[in-house]
């Protein structure tokens, strides 16, 4: 979904996407998300060593959609889009994620917002427009949902894959940002399971500037907040 030509940016975003799917659990439904995210057009550069790393650059794109939470105790993603905002000097990476979704299977305040789900083109940090965008969105819709498995907090997640296969990468992992608990966090696809380490601690100085304090440790669970 994209507006068209001259139009101004989508504030809602349908749902749910088609063939997706409904999920019981978040964490099945984040694994799904990954690789259906990474699978569209230039959605990953691949490594980033490789020689044509420019030209796969200048033609990636970002593709966003919200992960919500039904009155049918489903997680469901909404349709796609990649609406960026203009960068002339082509710089980084963006992609708009409108604020509501429309789900007409439901009342529009029965939705429970709870990932913010977008691309990396490769595996890098979340950028501070992400930490920005998530700490709007849980102004809007609050940073913690009532689920029928227990409370979840709002979070923003940036999938990545170093896979040279383009047309069908595979999932290496997501960064995310959960704002109530201030955690910057890495999880990695390996071979023996999903492995979280806690990158950083996102320090808000005023209501509108962080810094980030860089802490590598391991999560304090092994199931943490994701898989």
């Amino acid at each position: 979904m994209r507006p068209k030509p001259g139009d101004p940016l989508l504030e809602s975003i349908p749902g749910p996407m088609p063939g997706f799917g409904s999920f019981d659990s978040y964490s099945d439904a984040l694994i799904a998300a990954c690789p259906k995210i990474l699978s569209m057009p230039n959605a990953t550069m691949g490594p980033v060593q490789a020689q044509d790393a420019q030209l796969r650059w200048r033609i990636s794109r970002e593709y966003c959609a919200w992960l919500y939470y039904t009155p049918d105790h489903k997680y469901e993603m909404s349709m796609l889009t990649d609406q960026s905002l203009p960068d002339d000097l082509d710089r980084r990476k963006s992609c708009v994620l409108p604020s509501v979704v429309d789900d007409r299977r439901y009342p529009a305040d029965s939705l429970k917002y709870v990932f913010a789900l977008h691309n990396h083109p490769y595996a890098s940090t979340l950028s501070d427009n992400d930490i920005y965008s998530i700490v709007s969105k849980g102004l809007t819709h609050g940073f913690e949902v009532e689920t029928r498995g227990g409370k979840v907090q709002l979070s923003v997640v940036a999938f990545f894959s170093n896979s040279n296969d383009l047309a069908k990468p595979r999932c290496d992992g997501f960064f995310q940002y959960i704002p109530l608990k201030s955690q910057l966090l890495k999880w990695s696809n390996t071979p023996t399971g999903w492995r979280c380490q806690q990158t950083g601690v996102v320090k808000w100085l005023t209501e509108t500037e962080f810094h980030v304090e860089k802490k590598l440790v391991p999560c304090q669970s092994s199931r943490g907040d994701a898989p």
